[in-house]
């Protein structure tokens, strides 16, 4: 089971970043096999493990699209976590929360860290 806790730091460096998107990936891919493991719905997986703050376009499209499914799935109301801005740090850290209390919920619901 991957770390929640992971996903509430706020990644200014490019370390970080690539710490916190591997802990969000193997997050992702958790619930993802949670899903199946009760529904059978297999949801997409991508590459989410690697970001470009330079162009996080595609990275923001997929991952918009992989908790649109889990959310239906799982009954979340959702939010839309386009934009986000890797550079700015107070723009981040309220994306950073946003997002991490999404993965939160769906943790809860799922019964996994």
């Amino acid at each position: 089971m991957s770390g929640l806790a992971d996903l509430y730091n706020v990644p200014m460096t490019d370390e970080d970043r690539a710490l916190w998107a591997f802990a969000h990936m193997a997050h992702h891919r958790d619930i993802n096999r949670v899903i199946y493991l009760l529904v059978k719905v297999a949801l997409p997986e991508y590459m989410l493990d690697q970001i470009n703050p330079d162009d996080t376009g595609q990275w923001e499209d997929q991952h918009q699209s992989l908790h649109d499914v889990q959310n239906q799935l799982l009954g979340i109301k959702g939010n839309d976590l386009t934009g986000v801005n890797w550079k700015d740090r107070n723009l981040l850290e309220g994306w950073i929360f946003l997002h991490s209390n999404a993965h939160n919920q769906a943790a809860n619901i799922l019964r996994i860290g």
